[in-house]
């Protein structure tokens, strides 16, 4: 059986347009033409990188098609994934090296699907920060969608942990903080990552790591269990929402599943059992049942273990709260283990801990989804009262012109939230115009079902004998006022409805 010549895959690789005819007959002509062996031409090819193995290997299995994207010319495949693949490539004319992300065909006609792979990779296009791999287009080519991204020499997360077996602390950390920071940046441009894992991360060769593919979870339009639209990578977003019942871009879950990837690469081993099942997936017990990371790692220090169980706290309200937090409590332990800090793990110091921090989250539960609106201008006041209701969880608004305060609510459409849940009219700098504001919004019948203050100063002892107090809900406090005054006052004012308050002058 005679063996294949050079000339059929010369043939395809004219077609394919890796090559040009005067390019590709001076090769030829130096193993001794096309009626050479195909394996010389192949060895040529190679030798003089003209193509890669890649490009080579497709060509000979008949393909002629796939390896231009717009300008950029595919070189390999690097990754794939259910709905993509990304390639190395290089640009046409300058020779860039970029990685493209390809959706796969059989998603190519599918209209929901085509659009949404092209809104978030636009989305993402908005990012640049140095631990967020930047997307820099995203095009449309004879059907197919593709986005070009920055190529990093390294490696993946995953293949990095399955290599090493687990990671050294400080090296973990490091990572941990990078992808925080990452995280911080794209929640304040309003994104979330929503599939935190270590196939998600790329190590550079410096050991920088970077996050891919924000967003793009949400490409698959199916699910049954009638959640937010999100595809098979999710699905443990799913399951974690459904077990702590947040809604579905809580930030929050970011935190977790960052605790998740720290926790990996301390031990080597996952913290949720694997499964490809959607529902043991989604089953509670496969968060309810994480093993302590101290049953499989012994010799942690005791500040890692707390970080990796505050990331991982099941209790949305205890967890974590912001990719910000994260990064400083990361950086606060690593700076710690890197001073000498590593006392091995102490179940009855980190029982103590716990119950600090119960306090802790006791305060801030107290104003918990309340916001307050402070009417006034005299910065000290304003200071005041935004530092230590805001350190109990109230949200503080503050205006300086009570028209405008009075107006918000009076344009109020009755199906919407109200501007706030507390108004405090002040008198300290507003005066007259303070109090008159107040009983306004006393007098006001749109206005006298929400609760309020007026905030006095002693020589104002007038203003409080012609205050409105005939609603219930209505109060004066007395400048210098204590904080725990004013918390009691709001606390009364907003459990069941206090009958008419008289005021007291200051002793």
């Amino acid at each position: 059986m005679s063996q294949p010549t050079a000339e059929t895959l010369a043939q395809r690789i004219l077609e394919s347009r890796l090559m040009e005819m005067p390019e590709i007959d001076a090769l030829v002509s130096t193993i001794g033409g096309r009626t050479a062996s195909q394996q010389d031409f192949v060895d040529a090819l190679l030798r003089q990188e003209k193509l890669t193995n890649w490009q080579i290997t497709r060509l000979l299995e008949g393909h002629v098609r796939g390896f231009f994207y717009g300008h950029w010319r595919v070189l390999y495949l690097i990754g794939h994934g259910t709905f993509a693949r990304v390639y190395r490539c290089s640009h046409r004319k300058t020779g860039e090296i970029k990685a493209i992300k390809v959706l796969r065909n059989r998603y190519s006609d599918d209209e929901n699907v085509r659009e949404r792979f092209e809104r978030e990779a636009r989305t993402v296009m908005t990012l640049r920060h140095p631990n967020i791999v930047p997307i820099h287009e995203v095009e449309t080519e004879k059907g197919r969608c593709f986005m070009v991204m920055d190529f990093v020499e390294g490696q993946n997360l995953r293949d990095y942990v399955r290599a090493h077996g687990k990671l050294k602390v400080e090296t973990a950390l490091q990572i941990a903080q990078d992808l925080a920071s990452g995280l911080e940046y794209a929640l304040g441009k309003g994104i979330t990552h929503r599939d935190m894992k270590l196939s998600n991360v790329l190590l550079s060769s410096r050991g920088q790591a970077r996050l891919v593919d924000f967003g793009l979870a949400a490409v698959n339009v199916t699910d049954e269990d009638g959640d937010a639209k999100q595809g098979p990578r999710s699905v443990d977003y799913a399951g974690l929402e459904r077990v702590t019942n947040v809604r579905r871009n809580d930030p929050r879950s970011d935190i977790y599943f960052l605790g998740c990837m720290l926790y990996q690469m301390l031990t080597g081993r996952p913290p949720l059992y694997e499964t490809k099942e959607r529902v043991k997936r989604m089953h509670p017990s496969r968060f309810r049942d994480v093993p302590p990371i101290t049953a499989i790692e012994q010799n942690l220090p005791h500040r890692v273990v707390i970080l990796v169980n505050r990331l991982m706290d099941l209790d949305p309200e205890r967890r974590i709260q912001t990719p910000a937090q994260a990064f400083s409590e990361i950086e606060a332990v690593r700076k710690a283990i890197e001073s000498g800090d590593i006392q091995l793990y102490d179940p009855e110091l980190a029982r103590q801990q716990a119950a600090e921090y119960e306090q802790v989250l006791a305060r801030k539960e107290e104003g918990r989804d309340k916001t307050i609106l402070l009417v006034e201008s005299n910065l000290k006041v304003q200071d005041l009262f935004r530092e230590k209701l805001k350190e109990v969880g109230y949200r503080v608004l503050i205006m300086s012109d009570p028209v405008r305060a009075l107006q918000r609510f009076a344009d109020l459409d009755p199906s919407d939230p109200p501007p706030a849940d507390v108004v405090i009219f002040g008198c300290s700098k507003l005066g007259a115009s303070g109090l008159e504001a107040f009983n306004q919004f006393s007098s006001g019948p749109a206005f006298r079902k929400y609760p309020a203050i007026l905030l006095l100063e002693e020589r104002q002892t007038e203003f409080a004998k012609v205050a409105d107090l005939s609603a219930g809900n209505r109060r004066i406090v007395w400048l210098p006022v204590k904080v725990k005054e004013i918390r009691g006052t709001l606390r009364e004012l907003l459990g069941p409805p206090a009958p008419a308050a008289q005021p007291t002058r200051p002793s």
